[in-house]
């Protein structure tokens, strides 16, 4: 009946996360007439796509246009409100009808080497994610970068922004397996950003007051190819850096 559709289409339904995943589920939820509740941990909107993408590539204001347009169709975002901490899971599902759970990735990945935890020393997502919420990030005149993905070209030229004055990416492949964009790759050559490649971390060394002075580097040689389609990274018979 009538009066049986328009009691299903004013239906709140939950979203858990207003990355990007949330914030499209959340909008054609709303368009098709139910009125999406989206729970976010952060205090912004877009998930990675604020805390994940610097400034130059992608502007918070027109990333705040986007998600505006998105509660101009009913969508209410309830920020600072991580389901599990301010609100209980078993709640949510009691209380709605349905459930959309998009928390995203923004977990980073550790070298697995000596002296991670020292000062200095941080990943990628955790840096940008800093840098992105008005954090102040201390960098240093020196800055290496472990990785060749997109990450860390943005962690790299974003720490060339904070002041830095000589910051090194290092990859353990050569250019050519880079799975970063070439023109991202080009940028950081063209910001006087190092690339020095077929060198994986080894150990990360401890300066006098616990805080990181250097790294340790494997030299590499190109293997057979692996699953990636890429050519495995081996390590060579010559001298660590």
């Amino acid at each position: 009946s009538t009066s049986a559709a328009t009691a299903r289409l004013r239906q709140r339904v939950a979203v858990i996360g207003a990355g990007p995943a949330g914030l499209s589920a959340a909008y054609y939820l709303a368009r098709a007439g139910f009125a999406p509740v989206i729970y976010e941990d952060l205090p912004v909107p877009g998930g990675m796509l604020y805390v994940g993408i610097p400034e130059y590539r992608l502007p918070k204001a027109i990333l705040r246009q986007e998600v505006a347009l998105i509660e101009r169709e009913g969508v209410e975002i309830r920020y600072e409100t991580r389901v599990g901490r301010e609100t209980d899971f078993a709640e949510v599902l009691d209380e709605y009808p349905a459930v959309f759970v998009g928390i995203g990735a923004h977990a980073g990945r550790g070298l697995g080497v000596p002296g991670e935890e020292l000062r200095g020393s941080m990943d990628a997502i955790d840096f940008l994610r800093r840098v992105a919420l008005g954090e102040t990030v201390e960098v240093g005149e020196r800055v290496l970068v472990v990785g060749g993905g997109n990450s860390a070209m943005d962690a790299a030229r974003t720490a060339i922004r904070l002041g830095a004055e000589h910051v090194t990416v290092l990859y353990r492949r050569t250019r050519a397996e880079m799975p970063a964009w070439a023109e991202e790759v080009d940028a950081t050559a063209d910001e006087g950003i190092e690339l020095k490649t077929l060198v994986a971390p080894k150990e990360i060394v401890r300066g006098p007051k616990g805080e990181v002075k250097g790294l340790i580097c494997t030299t590499m040689d190109l293997g057979p190819f692996d699953s990636s389609g890429r050519r495995k990274s081996v390590p060579s018979d010559k001298p660590t850096q």
